[in-house]
């Protein structure tokens, strides 16, 4: 049931439905089938549950235990949600959800409180957050998701919507079958790059890509920029006009520091789902570029474009 309820979260509403005004009843039940659903970390605490004055379920201090060595802080969580009894009595996604997160940061728990002392002040920023607004449209079977965005800090954001299609969150049974079927139609990505990437992503990325005992790293990543490029210049100008893929590069041959505004767009008849893929499991061993463009990619459109600072 765990799984159901996550894929119905990830698509429920947008701001063309309106939701329904929350109840502080319906704030704390919901609050503990989210938990009983997804089942709440050891060690994480929360403030009660309650309604604002405009309807939102609202908990504040919100401090989730992600590993024994650090936690996730958020000032403030609201929600909203229309449908919110499917969720409440029978533990299946809401027909509609807006959340709204704010102030969060990553909280060390080393040992050393001097050292949890000053991550904790390069962790936290006030103006950070989240939020999204989805939806399920059952007489279409897609789900919906708007306005999704993170604030990393002042210039660093990312936005997102995206359609998944042939998604049917009726009930239980429903859900598992959708699974087969659903796929990713419509997706479109923009983002501000002014050192976030560097920040969270460059250090993850770089213990896997990169060899301790290999050339300098300056060298590796060269060398990985110059294969992006190979790889892409065999995508068809009809899955990757000419426009994005230099979009591209550029953004490519600007990392492990952009600085700038990135856009990416997907369409995809048939959507990318289980469906698109299965081919890839009868190939008994590690797809091709050329078998990741032919198999995976037909029928899909990119466009990229990307905008220096300054520019």
């Amino acid at each position: 049931m765990k799984q159901y309820f996550l894929v119905g979260l990830l698509a429920l509403s947008t701001p063309t439905y309106a939701q329904e005004r929350m109840s502080s009843e319906e704030c704390v039940l919901s609050a503990q089938a989210v938990e009983t659903l997804l089942g709440r970390p050891e060690g994480g605490d929360r403030g009660a549950a309650e309604a604002d004055e405009e309807g939102w379920c609202v908990v504040h201090d919100l401090t989730l235990i992600t590993d024994p060595r650090q936690s996730y802080r958020l000032d403030t969580l609201r929600w909203r949600a229309g449908g919110i009894e499917r969720l409440i009595e029978d533990g299946l996604p809401p027909r509609s959800i807006e959340v709204i997160g704010k102030g969060g940061a990553v909280v060390a728990q080393t040992g050393d409180p001097v050292m949890d002392y000053l991550i904790g002040l390069l962790a936290s920023t006030a103006e950070s957050g989240f939020g999204f607004s989805v939806r399920w449209d059952g007489v279409q079977n897609s789900l919906m998701i708007e306005d999704l965005y993170v604030d990393i800090s002042a210039g660093n954001r990312i936005e997102a919507s995206a359609r998944i299609d042939n998604v049917d969150l009726t009930d239980a049974q429903t859900i598992q079958t959708s699974f087969g079927s659903m796929g990713l139609s419509d997706l479109l990505i923009t983002s501000d790059f002014s050192g976030w990437f560097e920040a969270y992503v460059a250090l993850p990325l770089g213990m896997e890509v990169l060899e301790s005992d290999g050339p300098p790293p300056e060298a590796q990543v060269a060398l990985l920029k110059t294969q992006a490029a190979d790889f892409l210049s065999e995508f068809p100008d009809t899955v990757l006009p000419d426009a994005s893929e230099q979009a591209l590069v550029e953004f490519i041959n600007e990392l492990p520091e952009p600085r700038g505004a990135l856009r990416f767009q997907l369409d995809a008849d048939p959507p990318i789902g289980a469906a698109r893929m299965a081919p890839f499991a009868l190939l008994g061993g590690e797809p091709t570029p050329e078998q990741i463009i032919d198999l995976g990619l037909e029928g899909v459109d990119l466009f990229v474009t990307w905008t220096p600072t300054g520019d």
